[in-house]
């Protein structure tokens, strides 16, 4: 039977900026009392998943390290903390909530809304550059790790969006709504797709994708 690269994705819990509807991208803030919760649910739910992580990496970012903390409390392992897993930059609306970016920046937040066209907020990360980014982690995993490791991440949406693109080797972004803690588990073979094994299906499986089972109906 064929070993794989076992890799589970975790987005953070609720953070206070989520709470107060902020654009936080880089910004460092606590879990509010729900995202606490809502970690706690989830390690309860991973308690019972076997076998245990050869390694949990985190984003540095606040709302994730916290989240991972409890995720480590189960295997009593240390958390890896990997810049390349931070969300996007939201340059200079970062911090801010929409309504505050509209009364300061109200011409570029009326592009952004009429327009499907792809329009780049001023001193942000761009989309190409975050799915580079996640390319070069993808390449990072597979340098460090081998087929037959367990390996769990807790990030950010935004960047999460990206990483999944490149697992699946996906050439467009897709809107997903991920929710707060909620798991993509993804078993790979190889990192590199090649024109015998692209249609084979054994080489990729997906085993969750933006589940919840750990929160039940409060989602």
């Amino acid at each position: 039977m064929a070993e794989y690269l076992k890799l589970l994705l975790v987005r953070h819990g609720e953070s206070l900026g989520n709470l107060e509807g902020r654009l936080e991208g880089q910004m460092s803030t606590a879990l509010s009392a729900t995202g606490q919760w809502q970690a706690r649910q989830l390690a309860a739910y991973l308690q019972e998943y076997q076998p245990d992580p050869v390694c949990i990496y985190s984003s540095p970012l606040q709302r994730a390290v916290e989240t991972a903390v409890y995720l480590d409390a189960l295997i009593e392992r240390p958390i890896q903390y990997e810049v390349a897993l931070q969300e996007l930059h939201q340059g200079i609306f970062q911090g801010l909530t929409w309504a505050e970016a509209s009364n300061r920046y109200p011409q570029i937040c009326e592009a952004l809304t009429k327009t499907l066209d792809y329009q780049p907020v001023p001193e942000a990360e761009t989309l190409v550059a975050a799915y580079q980014r996640a390319a070069n982690w993808y390449q990072t995993l597979w340098q460090r790790h081998q087929p037959g490791d367990w390996v769990w991440m807790v990030t950010h949406g935004g960047f999460m969006q990206q990483l999944i693109r490149v697992i699946l080797g996906c050439d467009r972004t897709w809107q997903i709504p991920i929710r707060h803690t909620a798991l993509f588990e993804f078993w790979l073979l190889n990192p590199d797709l090649t024109k015998d094994r692209q249609h084979n299906s054994e080489c990729w499986k997906i085993l969750k994708f933006n589940e919840t089972p750990h929160l039940g109906q409060n989602t």
